[in-house]
Formats: structure tokens, sequence, C-alpha cells
């Protein structure tokens, strides 16, 4: 793999020097960490998009930036011109928020302190170091959004790059954060709903009960009948089930008060389209009150045995050093935005701990295993 040298600070030039190198540029990496590209930080997020397709450019990635309706900034990427290549990488370069001296990266041997380390910005480090080694060698594309940690509030740059057909022919491969757990390819993704079960009565001051009807205990006795009865179903490992959790309660804003209204708000993930199903029917039965619910992000299902996907999972297994292990992901990733199109999908994530904390890392030597795999893997396919 080829590397080259970055010159200067931030966003300045970068020129092809040709020195044979395995894995990725670090200095590209501490440069990409030390922007504080905070969701929701509009300047710092055009910054960290520009800083990326100068230091793709200068390797000879085609890029191109795309905007949404409020502005929020996108980057695509190719190893040739063009919306659709054969297999599309996806990541984010936006981080969770946090102190000014997490983006100034720290090194202990073969980790790396900082915001973004783990999640996400070295898998989006893995995806360019590949891309520059695959110009005019294979058909491979990257997207990285600005929008994924803190939610995007609603500017959604994934539907807007499909809506606007930046697609892959063959195979998605989404980078994100797994936590401590290396050597692993993710071949499902729970789907991730809302859902509020709300009990009414009759509110007033508190000093006369008798005379009211509080929802409270409505909602209470209604939630442990729910779960009673819910099943969650799934293996016997206890992960992939579909778990509904109470996560917040609203009633009355006031110590002195009940409420005319009490809702219990649930975060439900499930795995399959079925359960979401399968959860409103059971909530609705048992309780007999009002439920509401937005469907969310959908799972990611892969068709069985599907020969991409079997065909990665072998290469991996054989090439990376420490083996793979095939998992599946409880959390939400930007791979869900492309569960309905019917395309293989995967998610794989560089060893890294602690993503959202203080203490978040990520393992060099793993980002270098991954590029010089992935580069290695696509080329020519």
């Amino acid at each position: 793999m080829r590397r080259v040298a970055k010159l200067g600070m931030l966003g300045a030039a970068v020129l092809l020097t040709g020195t044979a190198f395995g894995g990725i540029d670090r200095e590209f990496f501490d440069g990409l960490l030390r922007i504080p590209s905070r969701c929701g930080d509009e300047p710092q997020l055009v910054r960290v998009v520009d800083y990326t397709r100068a230091w793709l450019t200068a390797h000879g990635v085609w890029c191109v930036v795309e905007t949404n309706e409020v502005g929020r900034v996108a980057l695509y990427a190719g190893t040739v011109p063009g919306k659709v290549h054969d297999y599309q990488f996806v990541s984010h370069l936006d981080v969770v928020a946090g102190p000014d001296s997490l983006f100034t990266p720290r090194y202990v041997g073969d980790k790396v302190f900082a915001r973004g380390a783990c999640d996400t910005k070295g898998n989006a480090v893995v995806m360019c170091q590949v891309l520059a080694e695959l110009v005019g060698k294979a058909s491979v594309g990257m997207f990285l959004a600005t929008d994924e940690d803190g939610g995007g509030r609603g500017t959604r740059n994934p539907p807007m790059m499909i809506e606007r057909g930046y697609l892959p022919r063959r195979m998605l491969i989404v980078g994100d954060s797994a936590g401590e757990a290396p050597g692993q390819l993710f071949t499902a993704e729970k789907g991730h709903a809302h859902i509020d079960l709300v009990a009414r009565g009759k509110g007033g001051h508190a000093s006369r009960p008798w005379a009211l009807d509080n929802p409270v205990p409505k909602l209470c006795a209604a939630y442990l009948k729910f779960a009673e009865a819910w099943d969650p179903g799934g293996d016997a490992s206890g992960t992939w089930r579909t778990y509904v959790s109470p996560t917040m309660l609203k009633a009355s804003d006031a110590p002195n008060a009940i409420a005319d209204e009490a809702v219990m708000h649930f975060s439900c993930r499930y795995t399959l389209p079925s359960e979401y199903e399968r959860v409103i029917r059971t909530m609705k039965e048992t309780t007999g009150l009002e439920v509401r619910s937005t469907p969310g992000r959908p799972p990611v299902v892969n068709r069985p045995g599907d020969p991409e996907i079997a065909a990665l999972l072998a290469a991996m297994r054989e090439k990376l050093p420490g083996g793979i292990r095939e998992g599946r992901m409880s959390a939400a990733t930007d791979a869900s935005y492309y569960a309905e199109l019917g395309l293989p999908i995967v998610i794989f994530a560089a060893t890294g701990g602690e993503p959202h904390c203080d203490r978040e890392w990520g393992s060099l030597q793993s980002l270098d295993e991954y590029a010089d795999f992935f580069a290695s893997y696509l080329n020519g396919r």
C-alpha cells in the first residue's frame, strides 16, 4: 500500500511519495482526530469534510460533496467517477459532544485516545486508505455522513444520498463502533422503534385524590401486565431477542398535582419486521391503553448464505491475523437506512473501546490490518 506524506497542518497539501507502506496514513488520522467535528457544529463539519476531501483528491480519488436542504454536508468518493460502484463503504465523520481536550490525540503504545478514535473516524480512515490504494483497480465508493452521532436532528444524510442515487451494485460495507469486540463482522442489525403507552384520567390537586382519576396507577398496572405477557423470543444467548425497554416516564410536572395523562416511553430493539408488529399487538391486547408508535429504523436482515457475505467472511477468517467472528449488531448504525434495498449489508468495527466516553480509544494496529485486508480483498473484484 502506498502512503502519502501530509505537508503542513490541517487542510494543507498532500503529495504522493510512492513509499511502500502497510496500513493507514497516521498523519492523516491524527489530523482528522484534531478537528472537533461535533454533531451539529456546522462549521467544523464542513471543515472535516474539506480536510478529508483534500487528502482523497491528492491521492487521485474522485470526490463530490452533497448538501441537503438545511445545509448539512456529506462526502462521497470513488475509485472511479460516478454515483454507483460495485462496493460501497459507509461511515461518518461527526462525533458526539466532548471537551476540547479530547480532540488532542494521546498515544500510548498501540492505542490512540481521542474523541472519534473508535466511533468512528478510525474506520473512516481505513476506508479512505483503501480507496486511495484502489484507484483504477476496482469499483469502490465511499459515503461519509456528518449527522450520525447525536441523532442527526432530522437532517438524515443517508436517505438524501440514497435518493440522489449513490448506491452499490453488489454490497454495502458499513464501518462503525462495536465497543471492545475485535475481529467481528456483523451480518445483521436490530431495528429500533420508539413506543409510548398512554393512560388517561382526570387530574387536579393531589390533596383531593378521591375526586380525581389518577392515570399513574393505571399505567403502572398496564405495564406489569405487558411485561408478564411479553415473550422476547430469539435465541438462547439472551442477546438476539426483541427487547422492549421502558426508558422514560412522564406525568405531572408538579409534585402536588395529579396529571390528566401519564406516558411510559419504550425503546424497542427488534430482530425482524414482524417482531415490531408483534410488540404493538401484544401491548394493545394486554394493556387496553392507547399505544403510540414510531417505527424508526428497520432491522438489517440478510439473505441466508448470501454469496457476497460468505466470500467476505471466508477471506477475513483466512487473512486477518486474529481471524474473524460473525456477529449481530444490537445498536443502530447507518446500515439501517439501506435495509430495505435488498442488498447484502455488513458492518465491521476495528478494535477500539469506550466510545462516547472520555477514555475513547482505537487500535492503530487494527486499523492497519483492516486497511490492508480490504485493499487486498477488493482489488479487482
